[in-house]
């Protein structure tokens, strides 16, 4: 299973019914027990009880249909690659961004740490917080009213490496928002909702996420990710 986002499974024991004795019915008398056969290597089927394979199956449900989504949330653009390594929209012709992994909690650090860096070389005030979004062309803007906005977004615009930590750093933050739209569609789901117009409601909820996925960077350290009621309701 692909990443760092996969869920544990749950197991069960395994019981053995008693065997019951033979009897030679013309004497009454019990026949000599046979030898056991041979135990073999671990193919033992394991009987689950149903509340845990259940479980088992809701949370395998829940992440193969997360990573579904996953990769198709992040691969709905068609991307060509440049001579020069950038990577354009294949229907607009504008230049994104876009990581060449699956980002990890490591990239999220590194991205802050670096940013940091960058922040104290250029002068700017870091006592305030700074919400950063791409701009749909390979930018990052600022998107509240911060005095330093355009030092901060002449940083992005001059080092590819801080341009390439920001797009993982927010394509890992939005996966945990998608993640937690899969658990609001899962439990959907269990209270009733009809599973088609459960999907639909994801689609469109992940897609919201997407469309308005923005870092907020505030003391070295980029904010926790949270979802608006709105898009959970």
């Amino acid at each position: 299973m692909s990443n760092n986002n996969a869920l544990t499974g749950m197991t069960g024991g395994l019981t053995r019914p008693q065997t019951p004795q033979t009897i030679n019915f013309d004497s009454g008398q019990p026949l000599p027990k046979r030898q056991a056969p041979a135990v073999l290597p671990p193919s033992v089927k394991v009987s689950l009880s149903e509340d845990v394979t259940g479980e088992q199956s809701k949370g395998q449900r829940l992440t193969e249909k997360f990573e579904q989504s996953s990769r198709e949330l992040l691969s709905h653009q068609k991307k060509s690659e440049l001579d020069n390594g950038e990577l354009i929209d294949g229907e607009t012709g504008a230049v994104i961004l876009a990581p060449l992994e699956l980002p990890n909690k490591k990239d999220l650090e590194a991205f802050e740490d670096l940013f940091s860096n960058e922040l104290v070389k250029a002068g700017v005030d870091t006592s305030i917080p700074i919400k950063l979004k791409g701009n749909g062309e390979g930018g990052v803007i600022v998107t509240n009213d911060h005095p330093d906005k355009d030092k901060i977004e002449a940083l992005f615009a001059s080092n590819p490496d801080l341009q390439q930590g920001f797009v993982k750093a927010e394509t890992y933050t939005t996966l945990q928002k998608i993640y937690q739209l899969h658990q609001q569609w899962m439990k959907n789901i269990e209270s009733g909702m009809r599973e088609k117009a459960a999907n639909n409601w994801l689609v469109n909820a992940s897609n919201n996420a997407v469309d308005n996925s923005e870092l907020s960077f505030n003391k070295g350290k980029v904010a926790q990710p949270t979802l608006a009621r709105s898009l959970l309701s």
